[in-house]
């Protein structure tokens, strides 16, 4: 009676566990739904990308802009494509006191490139001490195949997104 207990757990025991075909299939059906999703991944990631630094674009623009009316004085930003950064000299980086505020979009989280800057002829803008810009234009960025463009307008000195 013992040895038939002793069957059954053993044969209990080996039915539990996954045959190496199992294991097999199952990682090759995984792997290959990783490499169907891979590409929507990388572009939904490049997509992102590129709205968070239009985003980031806009919203130091309008900082730009505010700090010229509060402080009743002009203040440029510097777009320079070249190196996929911009400054805003006159301007202390919130992080750094001494240092004068710059981003570089091609470094994290961003990963961007900063394609063009089309703002009357040149590169820069100039906010007046009313928080007019001295002209409107365009900023686009781009994330891999994914572009974005900023608008600055050459009246109001409102940034936007379209």
């Amino acid at each position: 009676m013992e040895s038939r207990f002793r069957t059954r757990l053993c044969e209990t025991n080996r039915r539990r566990g996954f045959t190496v075909l199992e294991l097999v299939i199952t990682i090759l059906i995984i792997g290959i739904l990783a490499a169907a999703s891979a590409p929507k991944v990388a572009g939904t990631l490049h997509r992102y990308r590129a709205d968070a630094a239009a985003q980031r674009v806009k919203a130091d623009l309008e900082l730009a802009r505010q700090r010229a009316v509060s402080s009743s004085a002009a203040l440029t930003v510097q777009f320079v494509p070249a190196t996929n950064s911009y400054s805003i000299p006159g301007l202390d980086d919130i992080n750094h006191p001494s240092q004068a505020y710059a981003i570089d979009l091609g470094e994290q989280p961003y990963n961007a490139g900063l394609l063009s800057a089309a703002l009357g002829g040149d590169s820069d803008v100039q906010f007046d001490r009313y928080g007019q810009p001295d002209s409107g234009g365009t900023i686009t960025v781009q994330s891999g195949s994914f572009q974005q463009t900023v608008t600055l307008d050459s009246d109001t000195g409102l940034a936007s997104i379209p």
